[in-house]
């Protein structure tokens, strides 16, 4: 029903032209295939090209992509973390690179990597956790060699970062969601503050605190997250810890007027009266001017105050990728500094002329024909556009002949808790009711169309296993 596949005609004479290519290439050299990031973008180019005709090379400081639509999930356990994963070393017949893409050398064809790997020599467990984080690099007396790679044609899609906009405390004090490491310490501070508010020393003032769990950005990110940690609560904590009944306060907070503001009106409504009726308390047009270690700014019509918190998710606003910020001689979009492309994909230099064997896709790039959502579904089309595309370059077809690239967009959908969704297909080629649905059928259609997303086939298993695991007997609350 959401499928993101693009379709293209089945064309015989291509296939067999592919087949006497793959005989030619097997006898020369392939070509090389760099793909930068192992998100949504990279990782479907890299599970779709011609591994016959393409010499496929992954850069990536994470050695896994990440289920985005899982995460929220994984942060209370309502999954387990490796449901949300996939090995980018599991792809067949593709290589990989753990390390951070720090220049690109176009005239040479090449990249510079970093490695995102520990010392050869440390002081154990920590130092070596502290070497995957993708903000702090070990210290440059530590780390290992950096190396080029060679290519013949580069897909970019490293992706961007979570911003702060820049408001004072956000990156210090704000746990973020959009990798399988942030669900992890998410779930660490979430359990470890439960514990405290459980602590027989503990004032009723900081008990008070500590209960009161913040969550910046009220699109999809944040309404999912905000109502799986409703479900984690009543379902789970209040049987397990009943001593906490009542006493634990959900806040979503949006500058925009309104919750989930992409969506159709009506879905709106459903949402925002499910959450009131379950004591989830939306905040819109609220203005965040600062963040303390247990504090929020906020600017309104009375002035600026401080509300506390325990717990902080900021799931709101992209910033760009470093890798990005320091290229030159590419055509960049001024606001986000998105690199741009034409409807082949191809990267453009400042004169607007395609860079050869250059293409950039996802949240990194931007359209000439204008920006596109910054989602999965986007970057997923446009991966399978170019895998599609370089492959049948392989073989002889010449890019200015090719179909431009077109998204279709298929819809949205969010889960609200306690099996309740909404999904909207109002954008789509679908109109009337039919094109917008709340209720169990749209968490049934969540579920269902994400179980059979899933990459692999062992998480394709793992993934309705851990749900019904999760049904007959919660939650898991250890710490570790």
């Amino acid at each position: 029903m959401f499928r993101t596949h693009l379709r293209i005609t089945h064309n015989p004479a291509l296939v067999a032209a592919r087949r006497s290519a793959s005989t030619q290439v097997s006898q020369t050299r392939k070509q090389k295939l760099v793909v930068l990031g192992s998100g949504w973008g990279g990782y479907n180019v890299a599970r779709k090209a011609d591994k016959d005709l393409y010499d496929v090379t992954v850069v990536s400081p994470n050695s896994y992509f990440s289920f985005t639509p899982f995460l929220a999930s994984t942060a209370v356990g309502t999954l387990e973390f490796r449901c949300a994963t996939e090995p980018v070393r599991g792809l067949k017949n593709v290589k990989f690179a753990q390390g951070w893409a720090n220049q690109i050398d176009f005239a040479n064809h090449t990249v510079e990597v970093e490695p995102a790997l520990p010392p050869l020599v440390d002081d154990g467990g920590k130092q070596s956790l502290d070497a995957y984080n993708h903000i702090q690099k070990l210290p440059k007396d530590v780390r290992m060699d950096n190396y080029k790679l060679a290519y013949d044609k580069l897909v970019i899609s490293v992706g961007c970062y979570s911003a702060s906009f820049g408001i004072p405390g956000v990156a210090k004090y704000a746990f973020f969601l959009k990798d399988i490491k942030d669900a992890r310490a998410i779930r660490k501070r979430l359990l470890e503050r439960l514990e405290q508010a459980l602590h027989p020393s503990i004032s009723p003032a900081d008990r008070k605190k500590l209960l009161q769990f913040a969550i910046v950005g009220a699109g999809p990110t944040g309404v999912e997250f905000a109502a799986e940690l409703h479900d984690f609560i009543e379902g789970d904590i209040y049987r397990i810890m009943p001593e906490l009944r009542g006493e634990i306060k959900i806040r979503v907070y949006d500058v925009a007027p309104g919750i989930l503001m992409s969506f159709d009106q009506s879905l709106r409504e459903y949402a925002e009266s499910k959450f009131a009726r379950e004591g989830i308390e939306a905040r819109p047009s609220s203005k965040i001017t600062a963040v303390g270690p247990d504090w929020l700014e906020l600017d309104g019509e009375g002035g600026k105050h401080r509300e506390p918190y325990g717990l902080l998710v900021w799931s709101t606003g992209l910033s760009a990728n470093p890798l990005l910020q320091s290229m030159e001689n590419v055509a960049k979009d001024e606001k986000t500094q998105s690199i741009r492309v034409n409807e082949h994909l191809s990267v453009l230099d400042p004169q607007c002329n395609a860079i050869p064997g250059v293409f950039a896709i996802g949240d990194n790039s931007m359209p000439v024909s204008g920006r596109l959502p910054a989602t999965a579904q986007v970057a997923s089309q446009m991966a399978k556009y170019t895998a599609k595309m370089l492959n049948a370059n392989a073989v002889g077809a010449k890019l200015d002949n090719y179909p431009g690239f077109r998204w279709r967009n298929k819809g949205s959908m969010v889960l609200l808790g306690d099996h309740q969704g909404i999904l909207d297909r109002s954008a789509d080629t679908i109109s009337g009711p039919r094109s917008r649905m709340a209720g169990f059928l749209a968490w049934v259609a969540w579920r269902s169309y994400y179980m059979m997303l899933a990459m692999g086939w062992r998480n394709k298993i793992r993934v309705p296993v851990g749900w019904f695991l999760t049904y007959f007997f919660g939650r898991d609350v250890s710490r570790f």
